[in-house]
């Protein structure tokens, strides 16, 4: 998939393989980046007609299946050598459609969204998968004893050695209560983030496409963070020490300066409560969407700057988008595909 401003062909015939092949395409665009203002109105376009829209949302829901079957007890069966025959069985079972076309779906998401079956057949040692569901917080204990909770739409890969604990935190939020072992450092690796501890109590937050820095809170005890670049994979740079009450946001250029923030607000999420100051309307926008069906969409970059004070409940994230309408000079549209679009206050539908 080119990451240039092209845009996949609307001009179909209509035949389930081309429209699938389409879905597809948006399927991968839209993971690669945030699609510019020319594409989300073509994609709007494309989603009108029923057979798009079911082919995309089948797509939607073999990626859900994926990431359940990754992080669950079969899903280290299926990484075994003989797993893959077995994985398009389980695909077969999941989904009552043809398997044909399942099979097309389910082996383009593998390889677009890197489910990792493929390192153990060649020998490498397996990572324990981590997901949690849409609107979920789910609390799991790692093979060393240390307590991870999983925000909403949260997911994560655990590799344990003599010498290692390596986390990677492939989407969404986690706070990690580490067990002290001096011997064996706990590495966390988000996107461009490194976070390096021996035992403490502390939260890290991904970043979306809409707001690509990822947070580092510590509630207890010392974390060391640095940036990683894809230049220079092996070598950690601009590294800062956090004691607790402090967070710092990595992105692909910078490290921020060391900010204060209030212990007691570093638990709030994992009680689903949401409490924000003078923060980007996408971090509030990327926080509500992993608890909550149908997405909220910011419709101008403008708009993704605002910066809102505010608070809201896991139950209140439906409610979210009324309750920033209330507030801001934004106008909020539904489209028929049941997203919420939010758009400034001049704008009509």
């Amino acid at each position: 998939m080119s990451t240039g401003n092209s845009q996949p062909q609307t001009d179909i015939r209509p035949d389930i393989w081309q429209i699938e092949a389409e879905a597809r395409e948006w399927f991968m665009l839209q993971g690669e980046r945030t699609l510019v203002d020319s594409e989300q109105v073509a994609f709007a376009h494309w989603m009108e007609q029923p057979q798009h829209r079911s082919a995309y949302q089948q797509l939607q829901q073999i990626d859900q299946t994926l990431a359940a079957l990754a992080a669950s007890e079969e899903g280290a069966r299926l990484r075994q050598p003989s797993g893959l025959s077995a994985l398009m069985e389980t695909l077969r079972s999941y989904f009552d459609v043809s398997p044909l076309n399942r099979l097309a779906f389910a082996c383009t998401l593998m390889l677009a969204l890197g489910i990792a079956y493929l390192a153990p057949w060649q020998g490498e040692p397996a990572a324990q998968a981590y997901a949690s569901e849409l609107a979920q917080v789910r609390n799991v204990v790692l093979e060393d004893g240390t307590r991870v909770t999983l925000g909403g739409d949260s997911a994560l890969e655990a590799e344990f050695s003599e010498g290692s604990r390596r986390i990677k935190l492939l989407r969404g939020q986690a706070f990690f209560d580490v067990r002290k072992d001096p011997t064996r450092p706990f590495v966390i690796s988000a996107q461009g983030a490194e976070v390096r501890v021996v035992g403490t109590r502390f939260d890290v937050r991904t970043g979306s496409k809409l707001n690509p820095a990822v947070k580092v809170t510590v509630e207890e005890g010392i974390v060391d963070v640095a940036r990683k670049t894809a230049a220079k994979p092996d070598e950690a740079e601009n590294k800062v020490r956090l004691t607790a009450g402090q967070q710092v946001k990595v992105d692909e250029k910078r490290i921020s300066t060391v900010s204060k923030v209030d212990t007691t607000s570093v638990a709030s999420w994992r009680q689903g409560k949401f409490s924000y100051r003078d923060a980007p309307l996408s971090e509030i926008v990327a926080d509500a969407n992993r608890y909550r069906k149908d997405r909220i969409i910011i419709g101008t970059r403008e708009l993704e700057s605002l910066r809102v004070t505010t608070a809201f409940t896991a139950d209140q994230a439906d409610t979210l988008v009324a309750m920033l309408e209330q507030s801001l000079p934004v106008r909020v549209f539904k489209e028929p595909d049941g997203r919420v679009v939010i758009w400034p206050g001049t704008v009509e539908h």
